[in-house]
């Protein structure tokens, strides 16, 4: 009889205490791998985005901003730039492609970015599999032939519940805010004429209209604004002039108008410049460079001689997850290794309390031969087996809580998290960690079966 039957017997004939033993390493072992697993998701997806296009050039600001903004859809855009810095740009001699694109408005959340026709044909190379990839692929329908034609991203036609042929209107700026409140260009409905291929990409979260299209939104609520601005000061001026005579006939005379006569202030835009993109400027140029090795030489260029920031979209996205979501990452990963601690600390109880339970046990076993070293042998791979039996299981809920997390990633920013993928080397370092920490949690209880005494125990009943 080996021993490894004899220590599967004794932790068969401890059910219950077996199971929430490895029930316990489990849970710290799920922590792990659900955090290890969206780690590595996550920054596989946002480096593959980071590394469609070379540079982004925007109005001055935060370079993170920007990125985010411009290539990732998830946060408001540092200002505008002028058409004039996007040619520039475009006729550098470093440059291949350059795309500009125009932010300013929303529908349900998501995104309305105008943009350039030619950007839906072009091709990237993958850096690491050397594929050969389309930042855009249309599913249903077209891309848009004309203004206020949309194409929406999978995501939100599938959130919005818009068809091919549906027509809706946007909302000024980027805040969530009350309908009441909101500005809403109902003036300028666009109509869906295509919806994209779910890529798990930001892609999926946005809503792609031709830059023309949003120039001319703005265009008209400057317009009017303009119109109302005038309009306002043209009867403020009346009014004035009334009132000065009215007052210069009886006799009344007074060095300012009173209070209730001084003309409204305009309470500024929550938006900020950012939302208000007027004709002939765009919020960002996505640029894709002849050369990789010219981005730091190109982005000194834009910074030196344009009125504009240049930022290289894959180091900003790395910047990110060392210095702010590493350190997030890294406070789970503790609390998971803690839990596993505690975890080792249960089998070390389970396994002591039971050596002591079966002292008459081992003894019966050194009487028929068996050695002290294997009794210590025995508990030790009780250990290894709850170990390995609550690594296995958390590695299958953490996958679990991985697949489930992704659906909402999925369904909410159209983000593709890949569970139950081979395990990783860092996976595979913690589990093996894990492992350690378990059968090391059995040297205490294996040390006291090694001290059996064999005639006492036997001589007691």
């Amino acid at each position: 009889m080996s021993l490894w039957f004899i220590a599967w017997q004794y932790l068969w004939n401890r059910r219950l205490t077996t199971s929430l033993t490895i029930a316990s390493v489990a849970l710290g072992v799920a922590l792990i791998t659900a955090v290890l697993t969206l780690r590595e998701e996550t920054r596989k997806r946002f480096e593959e985005e980071g590394h469609i296009y070379d540079m982004v050039v925007g109005a001055p600001g935060s370079p993170l901003q920007m990125v985010m903004s411009s290539v990732y859809l998830m946060d408001v855009p540092t200002g505008n730039i002028s058409y004039e810095v996007y040619e520039q740009v475009r006729d550098h001699d470093d440059v291949d492609m350059a795309f500009p694109i125009g932010l300013g408005d929303t529908f349900q959340g998501f995104r309305i970015v105008g943009v350039s026709r030619d950007i839906f044909d072009y091709e990237w190379t993958h850096p690491v599999t050397g594929e050969l990839r389309t930042t855009f692929s249309i599913a249903e329908g077209r891309f848009f032939e004309d203004n206020f034609e949309a194409v929406l991203g999978a995501t939100v036609a599938r959130r919005a519940g818009l068809e091919i042929g549906d027509r809706f209107v946007g909302v000024h700026g980027f805040m969530d805010m009350p309908e009441e409140f909101a500005h809403v260009h109902d003036d300028h409905p666009y109509e869906v004429v295509g919806i994209l291929e779910t890529s798990g990409t930001p892609n999926d979260r946005g809503i792609y209209t031709s830059l023309e299209s949003v120039w001319l939104v703005h265009d008209h609520d400057h317009d009017h604004h303009h119109d109302d601005e005038h309009e306002h000061e043209h009867n403020h001026e009346h009014n004035h002039n009334h009132e000065h005579g009215h007052h210069h006939e009886h006799g009344h005379a007074h060095d300012h108008a009173p209070d209730e006569d001084r003309p409204d202030v305009a309470p500024a835009d929550p938006m900020g410049d950012a939302a208000d993109l007027g004709a002939d400027e765009v919020t960002a140029v996505l640029v894709s460079l002849k050369s990789p090795a010219d981005r730091f030489t190109f982005r000194g260029w834009v910074n030196r001689e344009l009125p504009a920031m240049a930022a290289v979209p894959i180091m900003e996205i790395r910047d990110l997850y060392d210095n702010f979501l590493g350190t997030a990452q890294a406070v789970l990963l503790t609390i998971g290794y803690l839990v596993v601690v505690v975890s080792a600390l249960s089998i070390l109880i389970g396994l002591y309390l039971s050596i002591i339970q079966r002292k008459r046990d081992l003894a019966i076993m050194r009487a028929l031969g068996a050695s002290a070293p294997e009794i210590v042998g025995s508990v030790l791979i009780e250990a290894f087996l709850v170990t390995v039996l609550g690594i296995g299981a958390g590695w299958v809920v953490g996958n679990i809580v991985t697949w489930g997390v992704g659906l909402q990633l999925l369904w909410y920013y159209g983000l593709i998290i890949d569970a139950f993928g081979v395990p990783t080397t860092d996976m595979l370092t913690a589990f093996a960690a894990v492992a350690v920490v378990g059968v090391l949690a059995g040297i205490l209880p294996a040390w006291q079966a090694y001290q059996t005494d064999v005639a006492r125990d036997l001589s007691e009943a």
